[in-house]
């Protein structure tokens, strides 16, 4: 039975080499912009926080406040916590490359949007006593804490022990909600919750710029509702298109996107031929699948407000 060290409020298990030493974390891909979020929240916890990133940055870990790896694998055999942050599809191969080199009792995880490949990797190459946690974090590096974010653990049956608890009850005790969910389920619910609405919103911002719509002059004219739409297009533009564009990779995307252009078409040819009444039956038909609606409505209703009150003070 490994000695327990209070860090951050919750036990977590000392270092299986030393009686009392710090909890280490490796962080590949740590020089990114979630790695360093990451990187930040386990150094203010008290972990021995070290990054890699493929691009050498050792500045940004000097700006972290945190170690560099120099020598990347002799990080990852000591390292209590290898957390793979690389891009989606860096991410089977870096885990491939780092997990045989893992110590007994430690823990691999990842933190991509994709969560099938990269937990059958780390359960295909983490050797025995090598624990997996596949990690989703749903939200972006702009966000200053956890509370109220919302971040989703994939264990696997036989990998993942000790470690589930302890990383569930760490990110919880600052305030995050915690969901579980097996990694095949995970990226069907995320085909839509991600994939889905991100291709719907850079959609409309390339049609936007297609049609050379003045999105500025336009604010003049603005309902709160459309303002509000339209700053979440705005929104997801400003994001990284690299990251945004791995997403689309989630396996179960394309038939989701194949099935919402086939939609689109549908109304648009209803709309087209005149059909009014074949477009007013599915607005109908989505609405009672939907369910909610009403609820919805309030939900919305009260944004609105919170942005029409914010113009009025300004």
């Amino acid at each position: 039975m490994q000695s327990l060290t209070k860090l951050g409020g919750i036990l977590i298990p000392k270092n299986v080499e030393g009686e009392g030493k710090m909890v280490s974390i490796l962080i590949l891909g740590g020089t990114g912009e979630t790695g360093s979020w990451f990187a930040r929240y386990f150094r203010e916890l008290g972990f021995d926080v070290a990054v890699w990133g493929p691009s050498g940055k050792v500045e940004v870990a000097e700006r972290l406040g945190v170690r560099y790896a120099l020598d990347m694998m002799a990080e990852v055999e000591k390292s209590d916590i290898v957390l793979v942050s690389v891009t989606i599809e860096k991410t089977v191969q870096v885990i491939r490359e780092v997990a045989p080199h893992m110590h007994p009792g430690s823990l691999i995880m990842d933190v991509t949007s994709v969560k099938s490949g990269p937990v059958k990797a780390m359960k295909t190459y983490a050797p025995k006593g090598v624990e997996v946690l596949g990690t989703h974090p749903m939200f972006g590096p702009t966000m200053t804490t956890l509370a109220g974010q919302t971040i989703i653990l994939t264990p696997v049956e036989g990998k993942t022990g000790k470690w589930l608890s302890i990383m569930r009850s760490l990110f919880e005790s600052d305030g995050a909600h915690v969901e579980i969910l097996d990694a095949e389920e995970h990226d069907e619910i995320m085909a839509v919750v991600q994939a889905l609405t991100h291709f719907a919103y850079i959609g409309i911002g390339a049609a936007l710029r297609t049609l050379d719509f003045d999105v500025q002059r336009s604010r003049k004219f603005m309902s709160p509702v459309y303002e509000i739409m339209i700053d979440f297009v705005g929104r997801i533009l400003d994001q990284n298109p690299e990251l945004y564009a791995s997403i689309q990779k989630n396996p179960k995307a394309a038939a989701v996107r194949q099935t919402f252009v086939a939609e689109c078409m549908r109304l648009c040819e209803k709309a087209d031929a005149g059909d009014l009444e074949g477009f007013k039956q599915i607005m109908k038909d989505a609405a009672e699948h939907y369910g909610g609606t009403k609820e919805a409505l309030e939900r919305s209703d009260r944004v609105i407000n919170a942005r029409i009150g914010e113009k009025g003070k300004s």
